[in-house]
This record gives C-alpha cells, sequence and structure tokens, in this order.
C-alpha cells in the first residue's frame, strides 16, 4: 500500500494554519457521499493501457468505506471515465497531450460496452448507489459531469473521495469540487497513484490548500459519531 500519513512537514503546516490535522470532522452522513473515481478496468486490470497496480491494492478498502457509508445513511457515488465520440472530444489530449495513438486506444476502451470501461472485478456496488460519467479528468469541472447537480439535489455539501490516480482524476476532483463550494475530504488509503510520491504529493496538496485528507477509519468514526448522536 501507498503511505497514508502525511510528511511531518505537511503536518506541521496544517496544524500552524488550522489547529488541527482534520477541518471536516463533522461528517453528517445525510450531507455527505463518498465518490469512487475510475476504478475502471482500464485503470485496474493487469496489462491494460492505462493500469494502476496499487488501484488493486485498494478494492477491499473501497468497499469497506462504501459499505460504511450505506450503513450510516450515505450516498455512494461510482464515478467513470466515458468518452463517446461527438462536441465534447476531448481532441487535445487525445491527440495532443498523449503520445499518437496511445490516445485513440484510451478513447476507445472507455466507450459503453467496451469492458475496459466497466469497473473492476471484485468492487461491490449495490442498487441503491449511483453511477455517473464523466468526460475530463475531473467530476466537478464544469460540464463533464452531472455530478454536483446531483449532489445538490440531494442536499450534500461534502464529499469524500476515492479511487485512482490520487494525483490526476482525483486530486483534479478535489480541487474542482472544493472550488464549487463542496467540502472536500481525500480518503488517504483508498487511492491510488503509481508511484508512492505521486500519491504523497497529491494528498498533501489537498491538505494544505483544498481540504482535508483522512484514513477511511478515521472518516468512519466521524460518519459514526455523527449517526450516534442523533
Amino acid at each position: 500500500m501507498h503511505p497514508t500519513q502525511l510528511p511531518p512537514v505537511i503536518q506541521e503546516q496544517v496544524l500552524a494554519r488550522h489547529g488541527a490535522l482534520h477541518r471536516f470532522r463533522d461528517l453528517d452522513p445525510a450531507r455527505c457521499a463518498l465518490v469512487i473515481i475510475d476504478m475502471q478496468r482500464m485503470f485496474c486490470a493487469p496489462g491494460a493501457q492505462l493500469e494502476v497496480p496499487m488501484a488493486r491494492a485498494i478494492v477491499p478498502a473501497i468497499n469497506h468505506m462504501a459499505a460504511a457509508m450505506r450503513a450510516a445513511g450515505g450516498t455512494v457515488v461510482w464515478v467513470r471515465s466515458a468518452f463517446p465520440p461527438g462536441p465534447r472530444d476531448w481532441h487535445v489530449m487525445f491527440d495532443g497531450v498523449m503520445p499518437a495513438g496511445f490516445g485513440a486506444g484510451v478513447r476507445d476502451g472507455l466507450q459503453h460496452g467496451n469492458p475496459l470501461y466497466d469497473l473492476f472485478d471484485g468492487l461491490t456496488p449495490e442498487p441503491g448507489d449511483l453511477a455517473v460519467d464523466k468526460d475530463r479528468f475531473s467530476a466537478f469541472f464544469p460540464g463533464a459531469s452531472a455530478l454536483p447537480a446531483i449532489l445538490r439535489a440531494r442536499g450534500i455539501d461534502t464529499v469524500l473521495i476515492a479511487g485512482t490516480l490520487t494525483n490526476i482524476c482525483c486530486e483534479s476532483s478535489a480541487r474542482d469540487a472544493a472550488m464549487d463550494n463542496f467540502r472536500v475530504v481525500m480518503l488517504a488509503d483508498a487511492n491510488a497513484a503509481r508511484s508512492d510520491e505521486d500519491h504523497v504529493a497529491a494528498l498533501s496538496t489537498v491538505a494544505r490548500s483544498f481540504g482535508d485528507v483522512q484514513q477511511i477509519g478515521e472518516a468512519i468514526g466521524y460518519l459514526s459519531a455523527r449517526t450516534t448522536a442523533r
């Protein structure tokens, strides 16, 4: 597993600025959503084009967190990348930033009907969960998905982010969610990147400037405390 503790220097900076490591300890399940990013076969399956090996290791943690969120009365959302052809085709990314030919494989793989689009084996979505597609790295980028409107319609103002990659789609979603006035918690032991360095750097950025970073055990404790107090 990746390191799940913020580096001491980051902890010191957060403490100096906020007086506590965790800003969002008052997690009301009715106002919280666990947002699980891109846990698809394209990112998780061995040998897949965008394989993140560590993503397979966080499957049990994500399932555990999802079960706890449901039990507390919160919302679970499975967000998948999907890039259908049309006016929103992200040609700058697929035909420019990505190497020639590579982008076409990613675009084709993340289409409805392609097995690589599907959630990875071992994940345990349930009928009451939500499923949302996004067509940019961030699920909260304007126009990228219906997620912000769906959450607000349910009275949700706090998102707990899990999935992959910590430093790309998860961090992008965290940043944009914060910009869009959602309270953001990144779950340190339920995110995965391609290296420990990438993972820790992303968590550090969020902790310093965009939201909170918690372990799933901490988040479950805060959710349970609010539920018990009702």
